[in-house]
């Protein structure tokens, strides 16, 4: 049967019935498979300890010693040899060697609840008490580690099966079984995000900063979370949480920026945004958001260097150039800024606000007929505004084209019929 494999194939498969016997109570039969086994190779270590757990179950402890012993020589790292050792000589009373080799094993591999535990029952025939329960408890403290540890990891097998309900019961099994588990929590936080379960989430995020107080990222997911409900006081704190944690991650200073902006507080934002393109020169929104801070300061000077910086590091962004036509446009320099709104169109021809616009500055140059060529086009691109209609009406008017102008303003107000209040 074996004569086709190799001595070290040969000599684990005749291991492998060894075992099967051994696991079935038939000891005979198993000591048999192990001398088969170590004809082939003498000190093979996976047979010696095998041997060596079948002299044990038949009371030959001397003899198990030996053979486990072998198994060590070959592979003097297995703790789980030392553990075996040690439990023969804890049954002849030699306590000494018996608490060598559990220590042996633990220092081999520290989280072995077996090791411990035997140390424990060790220590309680010597009569020493309290270390006898200071073992007993870090077993247990290991065993829960590794049960916790086994539901997070079943939870994300059903998780990548899209078992989204049982995932989220191991999760929160693993949970009760150790309240600190920062990885189910975790977990859990990211499914109630993708599910919208925001108040589910945000316990999540909350108990995960009382975890691990040092780890910005939940500080960061908080925030965004805070944000996306419109609880933009809660979201300032958490992102300048996670500024103060990692000073230099670009995304929750725009998150900052971008509600202090919201909130009206311009000199803050500006300061946030100024603080994203130093730490990210190529974050273009913040320079279009600068830029609209400024205008609205009337700081138009300001915002157009902001635009032209933006666009030194990237002149094929369309919406810088759009702003540099808007505050070019402010500043009434509608030759300048028709250039940049062509720019724009020419680099993104689907957005119809750089026709609107452009449409917009040409109708004030008295450029009629191409600017009802641009707002033509941007209607075509948003047909349902009034406000497109509108203008287009009154650039026929100014042509006295009283016709097309009067279908133009119907038009507008058959989409808001209430335009006439606006």
């Amino acid at each position: 049967m074996y004569s086709n494999l190799t001595p070290e194939m040969s000599a684990f498969s005749l291991y492998q019935e060894a075992e099967s016997y051994l696991e079935a109570g038939k000891l005979d039969e198993a000591y048999l498979y192990c001398e088969k086994s170590l004809e082939i190779l003498p000190v093979y270590p996976l047979t010696c300890k095998t041997l060596g757990n079948v002299l044990q179950a038949m009371g030959n402890l001397e003899e198990a010693i030996i053979w486990y012993t072998k198994a060590i020589m070959q592979q003097p790292n297995w703790a789980e040899i030392y553990i075996n050792i040690g439990s023969l000589y804890a049954k002849q009373n030699e306590w000494q060697p018996a608490i060598a080799c559990y220590e042996t094993a633990i220092e081999i591999q520290p989280n072995l609840p077996g090791a411990y535990r035997n140390l424990s029952r060790v220590c309680q025939k010597l009569g020493n008490l309290s270390l006898a329960e200071k073992y007993w408890d870090k077993a247990q403290k290991i065993e829960l580690e590794k049960t916790t540890l086994e539901k997070v990891n079943h939870g994300d097998i059903l998780l990548n099966e899209g078992k989204t309900e049982e995932a989220i019961t191991d999760y929160r099994e693993a949970i009760e079984l150790n309240p600190n588990l920062s990885e189910a929590y975790s977990k859990l936080g990211e499914i109630f995000v993708e599910r919208g379960e925001l108040d589910a989430a945000i316990n999540c995020y909350q108990h995960l900063i009382k975890l691990l107080p040092e780890n910005w990222i939940f500080s960061y997911k908080l925030g965004t979370i805070f944000q996306d409900i419109g609880k933009l006081n809660d979201a300032v704190e958490a992102f300048q949480r996670a500024i103060e944690l990692n000073p230099n991650f670009p995304l929750y200073h725009k998150h900052l920026a971008d509600i202090l902006y919201e909130q009206g507080k311009l000199n803050q934002a500006i300061t946030c945004y100024h603080q994203v393109i130093k730490i990210n020169p190529k974050n273009w929104d913040a320079y279009c958001k600068v830029g609209e801070i400024l205008l609205k300061q009337g700081k138009i000077n300001q915002a157009l260097v902001i635009y032209q910086n933006g666009l030194k590091l990237n002149p094929n962004l369309a919406r810088l150039h759009y702003k540099m036509g808007e505050a070019l446009s402010k500043q009434k320099k509608l030759q300048l800024a028709i250039p940049a709104y062509r720019r724009a169109i020419e680099l993104k021809v689907d957005n119809y606000l750089f026709y609107r616009k452009l449409a917009d500055a040409l109708q004030q140059l008295g450029q009629l007929d191409e600017a009802i060529i641009n707002y033509q086009t941007a209607i075509e691109l948003n047909p349902n505004s009034c406000w497109l209609y509108t203008s287009l009406g009154k650039t026929y008017i100014q042509q006295e084209n009283w016709s097309d102008a009067i279908e133009c303003l119907k038009k507008a107000i058959q989409i808001k019929p209430d335009y006439h209040k606006a």
